[in-house]
């Protein structure tokens, strides 16, 4: 799970709620459907603090970090790009989580723990592709390559 599902993960109910909000919304690729390799490993580089551990302490915060997965997502190649937007589905789930309400909180854990084989594949691809390491991707289930 890449690390900003894991701290997601990690708080308190009303905190998780707090921190899920912040969850991504809709990508696409690029004008024709190809994505940019070479743009996209470079903005996940310049970017990988703020995507991997975004300050998220105000609901304002929210909107941004949305932004940000969302550019970015518009670069993905092709080869990535069906398990970026498995990422972006979780955190759009997770962005809807109602503090307190413990149906909104399940769905927004299941969406997040559903993403770990993405996760590590977006994780591999990275490494693979851009020389590009975004920290440990921690999962339940062991995701070899």
């Amino acid at each position: 799970m890449l690390p900003v599902l894991r701290h997601i993960v990690s708080r308190t109910p009303v905190v998780a709620a707090s921190v899920a909000i912040a969850l991504l919304a809709g990508c696409s690729s690029g004008g024709d459907g190809a994505g940019d390799a070479e743009r996209f490993c470079g903005e996940v580089q310049v970017n990988a603090d703020r995507l991997t551990q975004p300050d998220l302490q105000f609901s304002d915060d929210i909107e941004p970090f949305l932004d940000l997965y969302r550019e970015i997502g518009a670069l993905a190649p092709l080869a990535i790009e069906p398990e970026w937007d498995q990422l972006i589905n979780a955190y759009e789930t997770a962005s809807t989580v109602v503090p307190g309400d413990p149906e909104s909180e399940q769905a927004a854990l299941a969406a997040i723990f559903s993403t770990e084989k993405s996760a590590a594949a977006v994780d591999r691809w990275l490494e693979t592709n851009c020389a590009v390491d975004i920290g440990p991707v921690f999962t339940i289930v062991a995701q070899n390559g």
